[in-house]
């Protein structure tokens, strides 16, 4: 591990041992707070939120079929699973869980689903019914007062893009399924009663999401863009490029995506720092000493325009920046003028305010940006670790638990 850089929670700290005297002290912390504190709500209950950095290096590996104990990953963190609830506890959540799933114990023999693409829904319906479950597809372009009508007969929905109805019909709903990591979509949600649990399909696209980023990072870093273009004009002229290690890296996100890649940098002797959406930090002064900043974070209503044109004046001229995350949080026309006008080196983009990105934007013409379209998650693998977590959600939810990706109504992720 290099000496400088360990993430614990809210920042990185100097050294292994740094992060030992954290582990030790965060340790006896929780400890104290499962002995003194009863949850109040199902994200506290620690089968969930202590349970995502766990998540990180396993999910994967569990999602692909293979050992269902640890994988093998050269993750620079080390990180520890949350004391057992005491009687108390168990207590609580198990009423907790009964308020939130009104059908516990009994299966779920059909499944219903919202999204277009026959090759999808025929790859999604055959790993379903060889679940030995069935599978209805509600056409992604009825209208919306036709699938509020057919909401009464779901417990569980997958969808794609969450529609906006008024969802007070889903009266047996007990599971909303995104296959995707976002819901900014379904926000605000209209109707959608307490009880029903909504979870995401976060950390199937982990190793993809790590690489591509680190793949744009090395691109820049190597001047490849403007490689292409001489090799584009035939032009064999030798030329300086650099070189990634020891630059400063900002990730504004630090998820389970965010951390991977806040890790895969470390390791490649970049200097990385972050913050998360949930919580205070200072945005310019996070900005300003960063070579690369890293865009993973939500599309909430606080990080809708996040890096507006104010932000993007308080990176460096020879900056570039990395977006994945969604179109939302990067204010599109501040981002062009800045590229425009060489405010900052470059930009490299995955997701768009308008997708498929339109012919005619800018973007599209400009020598100092990458265009990828939202291909950053994708694998030929993906399906496949998308239904079995789907899957393993519907099993937990059946039998009264909450399921493994469950998103915090109160944090829109």
């Amino acid at each position: 591990m290099p000496e400088e850089n360990v993430w614990l929670g809210r920042k990185w700290r100097r050294g292994r041992g740094a992060l030992d005297r954290h582990l030790a002290t965060t340790s006896a912390e929780r400890h104290a707070r499962a002995a003194s504190q009863r949850p109040r709500t199902s994200r506290e209950l620690g089968s969930i939120s202590d349970r995502r950095a766990v998540e990180r290096d396993e999910h994967i590996a569990h999602l692909e079929g293979g050992s269902r104990g640890r994988a093998t990953f050269d993750h620079a963190l080390h990180v520890e699973r949350a004391p057992d609830l005491d009687a108390e506890q168990r207590s609580s959540r198990q009423r907790i869980v009964l308020i939130h799933s009104p059908s516990t114990m009994a299966r779920i023999d059909t499944l219903h689903a919202w999204l277009g693409g026959e090759s999808l829904q025929r790859e999604i319906a055959s790993r379903v019914r060889a679940n030995g479950r069935d599978i209805v597809f509600l056409r992604e372009d009825e209208l919306a007062d036709h699938i509020s009508g057919r909401l009464g007969e779901a417990r569980v929905l997958l969808c794609g893009i969450a529609p906006r109805v008024d969802w007070s019909r889903a009266t047996r709903l007990e599971l909303l399924q995104a296959l995707g990591s976002g819901t900014d979509s379904l926000w605000p949600v209209t109707g959608l009663p307490e009880r029903v649990w909504i979870a995401n399909a976060r950390g199937v696209h982990l190793p993809e999401m790590r690489d591509h980023v680190l793949a744009m990072i090395f691109a820049f870093a190597r001047d490849l863009p403007a490689l292409a273009r001489a090799q584009a004009a035939r032009s064999f002229e030798p030329r300086e490029t650099g070189t990634a290690h020891g630059k400063r890296v900002a990730i504004l996100g630090m998820g389970t995506v965010g951390r991977s890649i806040g890790e895969a940098c470390t390791s490649l002797g970049m200097r990385v720092s972050g913050a998360r959406a949930s919580e205070p930090y200072d945005l310019h002064a996070l900005l300003a000493e960063a070579d690369y900043v890293v865009v993973t974070a939500p599309l909430t209503p606080k990080t809708r325009n996040l890096i507006d044109a104010t932000a993007l004046a308080s990176m460096k001229r020879s900056a570039v920046l990395i977006h994945v995350s969604r179109g939302g949080v990067v204010d599109e026309r501040a981002l062009i003028d800045a590229l425009r006008a060489g405010r900052i080196r470059g930009a490299a983009l995955d997701v768009f305010e308008e997708e498929p990105l339109p012919k005619t934007s800018p973007l599209w013409d400009l020598p100092n940006v990458i265009v990828t379209p939202h291909i950053a998650g994708l694998t030929e693998r993906y399906v496949d670790r998308l239904m079995a977590l789907a899957l393993e959600n519907v099993a937990l939810v059946e039998t009264g638990k909450p399921p493994r990706t469950l998103v915090d109504r109160s944090r829109g992720y």
